[in-house]
């Protein structure tokens, strides 16, 4: 099933293209938003395309087309992709560290009012390339990946919080992004620092998480085995007949007023932990 709905996606994705490619035109009702995207694509001369979607007129997903460097043994794959999910703290990061210029475009105040629609569409997708823009349907991909857990979410953050103003080794206003393996139990499993260099907040961040888990009520395991439901964990697993064992970003920040923020996303990944022992037995999901 999921082999099908990514050759369904790249099918929209070949078919949109094509479309774009035979009909020159613009979606937006300023000039400007043209000239910008112009720029872009001067800037950035490895770019083919560039899909949006929206979600609720806001944001979502972002898609980054460059044509192949090499081949692909899959003749449906015929563009490299890069995904950033735009709604999420390290990904709109990552996007300004990369292609600033799109990220710049993408949060304007204004883009998505300027967008001409012959309905008032909430979802939908934003193509563009060099010469055209276009919309088109919002076409959901993928399943859902690993998520931080929303009834355990804010009790975390208070008790990050809360322990922060007992500590003696006080920093203030750092990021960290650390990607992080959750196994079929919902428990955090090999993980690793991928943006940021403070060990401190690191290790605080995992002595609260491991303190936190300890002190959750004990649940019933169900007949495979598994934590019902995997309520007890801060992070869940992804569901795919079963609990996977997956990939999730976990962004952290220690705001100015010595308070924490923190989000996750298990969609989209790329496996950055460096010297990951796969198993083929038990394959990641991300």
């Amino acid at each position: 099933m999921r082999c099908f709905i990514k050759t369904l996606f790249l099918l929209f994705i070949i078919f949109g293209t094509s479309i774009l490619k035979n009909y020159g035109q613009s979606v937006f009702k300023n000039n400007s938003q043209n000239e910008k995207i112009a720029e872009i694509f001067n800037t950035y001369q490895n770019i083919d395309s560039i899909y949006l979607q929206y979600e609720d007129k806001a944001p979502s997903t972002l898609f980054i087309y460059e044509p192949l460097k090499e081949k692909h043994s899959n003749p449906y794959i015929t563009k490299d992709i890069t995904t950033y999910k735009v709604d999420f703290e390290a990904d709109q990061l990552w996007l300004n560290q990369d292609y600033k210029l799109i990220y710049q475009f993408i949060f304007q105040d204004e883009l998505e009012s300027e967008i001409l629609k012959t309905t008032d569409k909430k979802d939908y997708t934003l193509t563009i390339t060099s010469k055209k823009s276009a919309i088109r349907d919002f076409l959901q991909s993928g399943g859902v990946g690993a998520v931080i857990n929303p009834h355990k979410k804010l009790d975390f953050i208070n008790l990050l919080n809360t322990n922060y103003r007992d500590c003696t080794d006080v920093i203030k206003d750092s990021v960290l992004i650390i990607q992080a393996v959750i196994l079929r139990n919902g428990e955090i499993g090999d993980n690793e620092i991928i943006y940021g260099k403070s060990r401190f907040l690191y290790n605080y961040f995992m002595k609260t998480y491991y303190s936190f888990e300890a002190s959750q009520p004990i649940q019933k395991k169900d007949s495979r085995d598994f934590q019902n439901r995997n309520e007890k964990w801060l992070f869940k697993p992804r569901i795919s007949n079963t609990q996977r064992t997956s990939l999730i970003d976990i962004y952290l920040r220690l705001n100015p007023d010595k308070t924490f923020t923190l989000s996750a996303q298990g969609n989209y990944r790329r496996l950055k932990i460096k010297d990951y022992h796969k198993n083929p037995n038990d394959p990641i999901f991300y």
